[in-house]
């Protein structure tokens, strides 16, 4: 019958236009739900707070099995401890990689999202507080596109806007990394607001911020930009412990 010589055309144009789409969609990191190996090598641009990020880890843990201080410093090459029961060991003969971050489309749920405290408060000084922020600012204006899910391994929230529209810091912290080491977040600013909470801050255009500096409340730190992503938006994140946490339960209403 030659009524398929019409239709396979179009089945193999609709597969390859799927594909096309699952290509273009926006990176998941799915790392903190994955087997964690026992070890790890410290890659170029690493620090502690990305590798611990990177696999969902407390970067107060890690330091510890590590026996790191303060300022928990590692240098490339490095071996470390993942687990508090693995053997450390410089002479391992694989060096452990991380695994590459799934695809999967984020189903697009619009929703106006609070506004951005104009008047930044002044940067802490001395030692960050064990104690949560008392509140914590939206860290954009725009459109929430995505929410926090576990099951898909969405673990922030996203919210999009026109190119360079302000990122704040959503409570005063200390910036312990800015950089493009953790795949599928582009440029990022990781915030330790105690040695409890971490918020992140990823696809930004330009960031306005170095590591080291002491950040107030509601003080803009980047530009949202794209990069690492199919869209203009933020991906914001809040850890606890290293734990992803759901930034609506946090974030003033």
């Amino acid at each position: 019958m030659t009524w398929y010589r019409f239709l396979l055309p179009l089945l193999l144009a609709a597969l390859l236009a799927a594909c096309a789409e699952i290509t273009n969609a926006p990176v998941i990191n799915k790392a903190p739900h994955r087997k964690i190996p026992a070890e790890t090598t410290v890659g170029p641009g690493d620090s502690i707070y990305t590798i611990s990020w990177r696999y969902g880890l407390d970067f107060i843990d890690v330091a510890k099995w590590n026996g790191l201080a303060k300022p928990y410093d590692v240098q490339e090459g490095q071996r470390l401890r993942l687990r508090k029961d693995a053997a450390a060991s410089s002479t391992a003969a694989a060096t452990v990689r991380t695994l590459p971050d799934e695809e999967e489309t984020v189903v697009s749920e619009i929703q106006a999202v609070g506004e951005v405290q104009p008047a930044p408060t002044a940067a802490p000084e001395g030692s960050l507080p064990k104690a949560p922020p008392a509140s914590w600012h939206w860290p954009a204006r725009g459109d929430l596109i995505a929410r926090y899910s576990r099951e898909k391994g969405v673990n922030g929230i996203r919210i999009a806007a026109a190119p360079g529209t302000p990122i704040i810091a959503t409570a005063a912290g200390e910036v312990v990394y800015v950089g493009e080491g953790l795949r599928g977040y582009g440029r990022l600013v990781i915030l330790k607001h105690s040695d409890t909470y971490l918020s992140a801050y990823a696809h930004n255009r330009r960031i306005l911020v170095e590591e080291g500096d002491r950040i107030g409340a509601g003080q803009q730190i980047a530009e949202m930009g794209d990069s690492g992503a199919d869209r203009t938006m933020l991906h914001f994140e809040i850890r606890v412990n290293g734990k992803p946490q759901d930034p609506l339960k946090y974030l003033k209403t």
